[in-house]
């Protein structure tokens, strides 16, 4: 194998973490080379948020999953973004923080410096909201955080449902408390998607930029006496005179650990962590016929209509997201979209029909089923028993009734609800076939210091030297909602902490 680069740092993932912090890096003046197997993420379906549909087809790792016993031996695939930006680049942009709560126990639970107070100040300095600056938001940072430029009648029902039904109206569920119902926050700026690529990477003045490698695909991590001294990609090392930094998500990043030796019983290094802890919110789907009209018989006018209005203001259906409107308890996210559609969850492939519906999603923040990811001849399988354990089921079939209520039973929701498409929350064969993941993989590398921990506090990996990993794959244990802006905030911080470590 020959060596043709080399650099300070090489980061293996360009997606929401490797983008943001190899350009931090970069901008510091050290030398950075990002690696990516995807392509560039300069398309019209990256940018406007209705693209999302077709991203999931083209730009999708699609990663397999083993057969879900817990789910009738469902054979599906699992979504990761493979292009400049990752899953950062085709999710739907909804941008949620977490609790105070989310942070502190991973402090508590062996990781100093990751309490809510230690984190706020990165936030801060990440996001541009359009609220302006205070004791919690950022007003100045590269990531523009808005309203969902999309403003329908169903969103302006649900949330007067869920205040009928005894929540409050929240000014700001990324502020001082997240329970509450409110519009969705995204990461949007006029309406076209503000993803860290975006934000940080093509952001950046070009003499302080990463080198960036699109559709390069790293196979392993290359070991001399003990420190990870470089990456093999395509049969030649890209070598790295200071780190190795695995940005390659939850899924990814444990991938390359084993495949270079590092897991359970490695042939470099045993670590029996690697590709454990495996967890993913659970959710569940429900539709209902629309009195009202919605995205799906939008037609040539009303698609001409919608292009002007995201021209000409960031605003209107095609700046649209699964999530328009969300609801948050002590235990459950439930947001509402003016659109029905179907996804194959194998080929990633949407289907809308041409009848005015809407979707519900009930997301059960916390689950406690564990699973992991594992290789199949040097490739990945997700195992995840998504309905294994007995109190999830309970929960996310109380939770699936109390968004069918607010939709069913308060005053609000009657002139726009029609028929329900779901059938009646019955229990766990129902579940069975309406829930299915909305991608928000995280813990394979978990950060701690016990012994099943895979990387410490400054997201070193345990046992070898010049290595560290800065991605959703170190997060412990799930926030409370999406996981895009905590990964952001991970990949933020962990730049300060690889610099400080250069002086």
């Amino acid at each position: 194998m020959r060596i043709d680069q080399s650099a300070d740092y090489i980061v293996v993932g360009a997606g929401s973490a490797g983008a943001l912090v190899a350009t931090r890096l970069a901008a510091a003046g050290v030398d950075v080379i990002l690696i990516e197997a995807g392509g560039t993420d300069r398309r019209p379906d990256v940018a406007v948020p209705a693209g999302v549909a077709s991203l999931f087809t083209t730009a999708n790792w699609k990663y397999p999953c083993a057969p879900d016993p817990s789910r009738g031996g469902a054979r599906e695939t699992f979504a990761s973004g493979r292009i400049v930006g990752g899953s950062g680049s085709i999710n739907a942009m909804v941008y949620v923080r977490g609790r105070r709560s989310d942070y502190d126990g991973w402090a508590a639970d062996g990781c100093p410096g990751w309490g809510f107070d230690d984190v706020l100040p990165h936030f801060k300095a990440m996001e541009s909201w359009v609220g302006g600056a205070d004791e919690y938001r950022g007003g100045a940072g590269p990531i523009t955080v808005s309203w969902c430029g999309h403003h329908h009648r169903i969103d302006d029902a649900f949330i007067e449902a869920a205040v009928e039904a005894g929540h409050r109206r929240n000014p700001d569920p990324n502020g001082r408390s997240q329970l509450g119902v409110a519009r969705t926050q995204v990461n949007q700026r006029r309406g076209l998607r503000a993803s860290s690529a975006r934000a940080y990477l093509r952001g950046a003045p070009s003499g302080l930029r990463p080198r960036l490698l699109k559709r390069t695909t790293a196979s392993r991590i290359v070991f001399d006496r003990g420190r990870a001294v470089g990456v093999e990609c395509n049969g030649r090392v890209i070598r790295a005179r200071r780190e190795v930094i695995l940005s390659a998500g939850a899924i990814g990043s444990p991938t390359l650990l084993l495949r270079s030796g590092i897991g359970p019983a490695g042939e470099v290094l045993d670590l029996p962590g690697v590709g454990e802890n495996l967890q993913d919110h659970l959710v569940t789907e429900q539709s209902w016929t629309s009195r009202v009209p919605t995205i799906n018989t939008l037609g040539p006018i009303g698609a001409a209509k919608a292009v002007g209005s995201m021209i000409g203001s960031g605003t209107g259906p095609l700046t649209t997201t699964p999530f328009e409107a969300q609801l948050f308890t002590e235990d459950y996210q439930i947001a509402v979209t003016p659109v029905h559609y179907s996804l194959d969850r194998v080929t990633g492939r949407a289907r809308i029909r041409r009848a005015d519906a809407f979707t519900v999603y009930t997301v059960l923040m916390h689950p406690a089923t564990r699973g992991r990811v594992r290789l199949d001849r040097h490739r990945p399988v997700v195992e995840l028993h998504r309905l294994g354990d007995a109190e999830d089921v309970r929960k996310l079939i109380e939770g699936s009734a109390l968004a069918r209520d607010l939709v069913q039973s308060q005053p609000a929701m009657r002139a726009v609800a029609g028929a329900n498409l779901s059938g009646e929350v019955t229990g766990r064969s129902w579940l069975e076939q309406n829930e299915g993941s909305i991608y928000h993989a995280v813990g394979t590398c978990r950060m701690g210091g016990d012994g099943l921990a895979v990387v410490d506090p400054e997201l070193r990996v345990h046992g070898v030297t010049g290595l560290r990993v800065v991605d959703a794959s170190v997060i412990p244990a799930l926030p409370s909602g999406n996981t895009n802006a905590p990964t952001m905030v991970i990949a933020h911080r962990a730049a300060d902490l690889i610099l400080r470590a250069t002086v």
